[in-house]
């Protein structure tokens, strides 16, 4: 990989208190860059971001730059920092599932008794909490209520409701003894990639590919909240954004 310092560089982000997700994501876009470039210059960074841009969506692409110019300070090569890829913000949020969408889902899993399924997409819902955040849940987060985690450099504290824990208590009384709420099939940590996949295969339903995402449910945590609650800086708090304006 030439110059790459890719280990060093992973001290660096875990020192600078980077989530997990980000130090992947971060590392990728670095493992990308030397794969077809030997050394990092301004030409080789604006020929990188060029290339990205053509291969993946703006958001993606604005990822692996995001990644390459945190590598270019860590090395010292500020002046070979990219321009960040500018991303059009809508105003409203798109593909979110309906509350019909989201009962009937339920109503087909609870009929086909797809039960692990079946909470998960309430404790999705019903949580706003994000995929990463998600997969971290434990069962002792059941007797406290809440679950509390370290996440993008700031303890986050995610509620979980009291009718929910009641309701869901028999269905994990059955369930083999795991550390986490929903395991994978070896009883680890599920990871996000097998949540996606998990929430894919409800498409056989009828409910739209599109809604069949984590965050498209903790979007409608978020929704539901505003049609009760025109607190959002409750919610602000309550979805672990730092400003009102997101």
């Amino acid at each position: 990989m030439g110059e790459c310092k890719i280990e060093e560089f992973e001290e660096w982000l875990i020192e600078n208190e980077k989530s997990a997700n980000t130090i992947n994501n971060y590392l990728y876009a670095v493992k990308q860059f030397f794969s077809e470039y030997g050394e990092v210059t301004k030409r080789n960074m604006i020929d990188f971001k060029k290339k990205k841009l053509e291969e993946f969506s703006p958001k993606t692409a604005a990822n692996r730059c995001i990644g390459m110019n945190q590598y270019c300070k860590f090395i010292g090569k500020e002046e070979c920092m990219v321009k960040s890829i500018r991303i059009h913000k809508q105003n409203s949020v798109e593909n979110i599932p309906t509350l019909d969408e989201y009962e009937n889902l339920l109503e087909c899993l609870k009929k086909e008794k797809k039960w692990k399924t079946y909470w998960m997409i309430q404790f999705l819902a019903k949580t706003g909490a994000r995929a990463s955040e998600f997969i971290r849940f434990e069962r002792k987060h059941l007797e406290d209520g809440e679950v509390t985690l370290w996440t993008k450099g700031k303890v986050r504290k995610i509620l979980i409701p009291k009718d929910i824990i009641e309701d869901s208590k028999e269905y994990f009384e059955n369930e083999p003894e795991s550390k986490f709420l929903f395991p994978n099939r070896y009883g680890e940590m599920m990871t996000t990639r097998g949540l996606d996949s998990i929430l894919k295969k409800c498409e056989r339903y009828g409910i739209r590919k599109e809604v069949l995402h984590a965050h498209a449910f903790r979007h409608l945590y978020a929704i539901q909240f505003l049609k009760n609650n025109s607190n959002i800086a409750l919610l602000a708090d309550l979805m672990g954004h730092e400003s009102v304006d997101t």
